[in-house]
């Protein structure tokens, strides 16, 4: 694919007096001028004016009618619900966007974010990733796309999208019809420059947000706009609608520009987007009908023929009504919970929130996990602009994964699983190699995934403390920085077999994505490595549900690798390397269910390094399940508490071999430092409570 920055920017630079010229008369007062063309002009107004404007002595009298109606909340809250956020797993890349249903069974993104059947063929579209009135994750639903019936390519250099039928259903309970539909058209009423634009969007594979403000139209080419508001990356294939909510553009590309100042002449940053016309893909679309056969030709037809002005004055709606299907309300009865949308009279929108999921497990006694309220406030973003498509390379061909042989002299192999366990692991796709042994190699670190469970097994990481690096998780770049999860599938294990997003999403006011192999853990060697490896630990494969207070409160959980490394290895001059094993440990007991998602109680880790006289291990527990009462309740800081109860063990390496069914070989057992403390083994299982980091290492 041609990289067409270049050309963009060319763009940019040739309307750049346009933009500013547009500013001032809209300062000015004068929005009705910024449009060059009085014939546009005109029929923009006209139209507003059959839709919205009032008769009579208030009748609008001022600048192209600043005010709203309050139909604009409650169309646009119809109309969000045809947007996606787009995952794309091809063999060779990731990507994530955004992209709109246009009736017919249709979905347009760009195709810088789907550049081929391929890649339609690895990706997934998922629905009402957003947050409700309340501030809870709503119920979604996943989608798979079939370009085999239908797919559309225009290349970025041209007018960047990509047309493809929807498929299957894969998660959730939304039927196609019930999530609407952006109708396309080539009217030449729909923008004028001046005007507002407003964008919904799945910006860094956040909850679907409304760019409202700041966000003038200020330039316009043959296939492009240019408007100034508010997108990341991740809204690649977005809809931009004006203020009737008619999509006038599909979004594809934003940058940092320093065009304006405040009053003392200082520059104010903002963002400068680019958007494909709707006007250029309608027609381009319409060429294009008779070169199809006969199932495409007729889709397409009817989509195009969905976006034909109506008559004056009708005030049609370019979405159907919901109409939730009858299994949902049988599915929704099963949890206890009501469907969330129910049928409703025309031009109003009626909607029924479930308070309360209610998990039984085994006889039904045990607790229930509950939705509370949640608010998702992203993080500040930082002017960082390209084609707004997160992006990854997913050849996984010379990824070498656990080293056996990493710490000189030592071989310490991947743990053997026991019976249950070989019954239960997740092999890889048909033509991956040695596929039955399940082993996804990454950069320094691999795991094995049970497809019961649906999380790993167990996760093996080698780490060099001489060329340990820190890397940002926000840019993927190695440097001290913040937070910015995305998270990506792994296209070489079936999807069925891992927890994803949706799972996540839907129970994120108890859970977080958390990390087995730390994201820090396997950042080591040169940079180039560094990132990579960054990159790989952001696998759902390496994923597993973990309270949202466990990353705050387990402490020596989480700093156990760097403690060993620093104070057990580097200080003892012994090679500087470790390894680390660790994995969920589950227990049918006492476990939670979050659906049919067994939730595990504790989590093991296992350090292992060289030290002064010979190999050392030690074996650490921690225990989550006293959390699980505690819900989310808004974003940020948890409130500081007392006494939080993440009870963490230093225990000895057989119990973790018979409480996980793992093998972890003679070696690593007869280095256990638990050993070498003077504890009592009380049946061979003993267990110091871990009060201080000097704990996890032999007195």
């Amino acid at each position: 694919m041609a990289d067409f920055t270049t050309e963009v920017r060319e763009r940019f630079k040739a309307t750049s007096k346009d933009r500013a010229a547009v500013r001032r008369l809209v300062a000015a007062g004068r929005r009705v001028d910024a449009e060059p063309s009085i014939d546009r002009s005109r029929a923009f107004v006209r139209r507003r004016m059959r839709r919205v404007a009032p008769r009579g002595p208030e009748a609008f009298t001022g600048d192209m009618m600043e005010a709203l109606g309050t139909n604009f909340l409650s169309e646009g809250a119809q109309i969000r619900r045809a947007v996606g956020y787009v995952e794309v797993n091809a063999p060779r890349r990731s990507v994530t966007g955004s992209g709109f249903l246009i009736g017919a069974g249709l979905f347009i993104t760009n195709c810088h974010v789907i550049e081929d059947a391929a890649a339609a063929r690895g990706t997934q579209v998922i629905f009402d990733k957003e947050i409700d009135e309340l501030g809870r994750p709503r119920a979604t639903t996943t989608f798979l796309l079939d370009p085999d019936r239908l797919l559309l390519l225009s290349p970025p250099e041209e007018l960047d999208y990509a047309v493809v039928a929807l498929g299957q259903r894969s998660n959730g309970m939304a039927m196609p019809e019930e999530l609407g539909f952006c109708a396309l058209s080539d009217s030449p009423d729909r923008h004028a420059l001046g005007i507002n634009v407003n964008i919904i969007q799945h910006p860094r594979g956040w909850s679907k947000m409304a760019a409202l403000r700041k966000n003038l139209l200020v330039a316009r080419t043959d296939t492009t706009l240019h408007y100034e508001t508010d997108t990341d990356q991740g809204s690649s294939g977005a809809p931009v609608f004006n203020d009737d909510w008619d999509v006038i553009a599909l979004h594809h590309w934003g940058e940092p520009f320093l065009a304006i100042e405040d009053d003392n002449g200082h520059p104010i940053g903002g963002n400068l987007n680019e958007g494909v016309r709707i006007s250029a893909i309608y027609r381009d679309l319409e060429a294009r009908l008779t070169k199809l056969d006969a199932e495409g030709g007729k889709l397409l037809a009817q989509a195009l023929d969905k976006g034909k002005p109506q008559t004056a004055l009708t005030g049609a709606r370019r979405l159907t009504p919901p109409r939730p299907a009858v299994h949902r309300e049988e599915a929704h009865s099963l949890i206890g919970a009501k469907p969330m949308s129910t049928p409703s009279e025309p031009g109003t929108i009626r909607i029924t929130l479930p308070l309360e999921i209610t998990i039984r497990i085994g006889d039904g006694m045990a607790p229930a996990l509950q939705a509370p309220a949640v608010v998702v406030t992203p993080p500040a973003r930082s002017l960082t602009r390209a084609a707004e498509a997160l992006r990854r390379d997913n050849d996984y061909a010379n990824r070498e994964g656990y080293d056996a042989d990493f710490i000189a002299g030592h071989a310490l192999p991947l743990p053997k699983l026991n019976a249950r366990l070989k019954k239960q692991l997740a092999p890889l796709r048909d033509g991956e190699p040695d596929a039955k042994d399940g082993e996804l190699k990454y950069v320094h670190f691999s795991v094995k995934v049970n497809k019961i469970r649906q999380m790993a097994i167990f996760t093996a990481t080698n780490i060099d403390g001489e060329t340990y690096l820190a890397v940002n998780r926000k840019t993927g770049a190695v440097e001290d920085a913040a937070e910015g999860d995305t998270w990506f599938n792994d296209p070489r294990v079936s999807g069925s077999f891992v927890l994803g997003q949706p799972f996540y999403g839907e129970w994120s006011h108890l859970f977080d994505r958390g990390h087995l192999t730390r994201r820090s853990d396997p950042t080591w060697g040169d940079a180039e490595d560094a990132e990579r490896a960054n990159a790989d630990t952001f696998h759902f494969t390496n994923c597993s549900p973990q309270h949202f207070r466990f990353n705050q409160a387990a402490r020596f959980w989480q700093g156990a690798e760097r403690y060993v490394l620093e104070n057990g290895v580097l200080a003892a001059g012994q090679g500087k390397r470790i390894s680390v094993f660790q994995g969920p440990i589950f227990d049918d007991r006492i476990d939670l269910s979050a659906g049919e998602v067994q939730i595990p109680s504790c989590f093991f880790k296992i350090v292992a390094w060289e030290g002064a006289d010979g190999l050392k291990s030690v074996g650490l527990v921690v225990d989550q399940k006293n959390l699980l009462a505690e819900e989310r309740r808004f974003i940020g800081t948890p409130n500081d508490l007392p006494s939080v109860d993440v009870a963490q063990w230093r225990v000895n390496i057989d119990t973790i071999e018979k409480r996980t069914g793992l093998d972890f070989g003679d070696a690593i057992r007869d280095a256990d430092t638990i050993r070498t403390n003077g504890q009592p083994l009380v049946g061979g299982e003993a267990q110091i409570l871990v009060r201080d980091f000097a704990d996890l290492l032999p007195v």
